[in-house]
């Protein structure tokens, strides 16, 4: 594996780069429209990230690497190229009693020469800065594994692995460079079939540095100062250039979806799971603009219930029989038919009593929840209907 130092300018655009996000700095190696032709590209795909796009020497660096089963396979290995200028210090799996294969592997890196005129016409290097001439450097180990799998695998497995590594000294910064190579094991058959790749922009100094006079780049004290500080203000800075994914409700943590919600006059309780949560959020302008109509708010009574509902206006008033009777657009046959009005349909999953607790005691709890989860609904309702209607809730089996 080639490391070609490349110059700060390029490893600023590669750490700051909003396209480059925290969880997705790496290249994922799947499976292309030209690969999709071979069934075991399909089969079995692996993801490859890195905890972060940017480290300094002495930070920790954690490589986690993902494989989805898609479809039956007779077995997988995976081999994580881990490379210098790191040091494993540890390494896990949810594979029980799972333990890798430790290689070492030779690595070539390359510097950059100016190729000069001897005396004798001869060429001779001279290692220059920002030169494009490359020559290659004396070997350099690294310590490589492999997880290998030989159990059959059903589709929807998903397996993940991660290795925790000690960032080591350098002399200039540089692009770390980590690939998961994906084979198939069939017997003593193997054969890789993806790969992905994570890249780490590793700075020797801050890049606080990059804000004051030149000359302070050349104090390798000053640039190891600064990351102090810097370090200091990462999590605090990774936060803000994020603030908009708190917005976001697919992406905004759990926590922070009844905040969201407050935004728009909603109250989410123990009866809303996450996922309804989001999905209402989601619609939540929709909804908004739609207020007081039929449709909105079958819409959101279908997101917390799960099942269809039923909403049936009444238009005309109920018709008596006697001297003052009179048929026409405004009389109905039946009760219940005085116009403003209408009929709520829901259907509602059973609640499932904790099981910690006994017969009696559960079923009180049961019934509890029940007239909770009424209530909420008829809340519900309350906040979306017209002021001047009334209604009627029907629960349904």
């Amino acid at each position: 594996m080639e490391q070609t130092p490349p110059s700060r300018a390029t490893l600023s655009s590669f750490a700051t780069d909003s396209s480059v996000a925290r969880s997705i700095a790496v290249r994922d190696g799947g499976v292309d429209a030209n690969e999709a032709q071979d069934p075991s590209k399909v089969a079995i795909t692996v993801e490859h990230i890195a905890d972060n796009n940017l480290r300094y020497p002495g930070e920790i660096l954690t490589l986690y690497t993902r494989v989805n089963v898609k479809s039956a396979v007779p077995g997988f290995s995976v081999h994580i190229q881990v490379p210098a200028g790191v040091e494993i210090e540890d390494y896990r799996s949810n594979i029980e009693g799972a333990m890798p294969l430790f290689l070492a592997v030779m690595e070539a890196g390359a510097r950059e020469l100016e190729m000069l005129q001897g005396t004798d016409g001869s060429i001779y290097p001279v290692a220059i800065p920002n030169n494009p001439t490359r020559a290659i450097e004396p070997n350099r180990m690294t310590q490589d594994m492999v997880w290998r799998v030989t159990e059959p695998q059903e589709p929807g497995t998903t397996h993940d692995f991660s290795v925790t590594a000690l960032v080591l000294p350098i002399h200039k910064d540089f692009i770390l460079h980590s690939t998961a190579t994906l084979s198939l094991v069939d017997g003593d058959n193997t054969r890789a079939v993806n790969s992905a790749t994570a890249s780490v922009a590793v700075y020797m100094g801050s890049r606080l540095l990059e804000y004051l006079p030149s000359i302070y780049e050349q104090d390798n004290f000053m640039g190891r100062f600064l990351m102090l500080f810097e370090s200091y203000w990462k999590p605090i800075d990774r936060q803000i250039s994020g603030i908009h994914n708190y917005f976001d409700p697919d992406l905004t943590p759990a926590a922070f979806l009844p905040w969201l919600a407050s935004w728009f006059d909603l109250v989410l309780d123990q009866f809303w799971a996450e996922n309804q949560q989001r999905e209402l959020l989601n619609i939540v302008m929709w909804l908004y603009r739609r207020r007081g109509t039929r449709v909105a708010l079958q819409r959101y009574l279908e997101i917390f219930t799960r099942h269809p509902v039923d909403i049936l206006e009444k238009r005309a008033k109920n018709m008596s029989l006697g001297k003052g009777a009179r048929l026409g657009a405004g009389v109905a046959l039946g009760t219940g038919n005085m116009p403003h009005t209408f009929t709520v349909r829901v259907q509602l999953d059973p609640i499932l009593p904790p099981p910690d607790l006994d017969e009696g005691a559960a079923a009180k709890e049961v019934a509890r929840l029940e007239k909770q989860r009424l209530a909420l609904i008829n809340r519900m309702i309350i906040g979306e209907k017209p002021a001047h209607t009334s209604y009627r809730l029907e629960i349904v089996e």
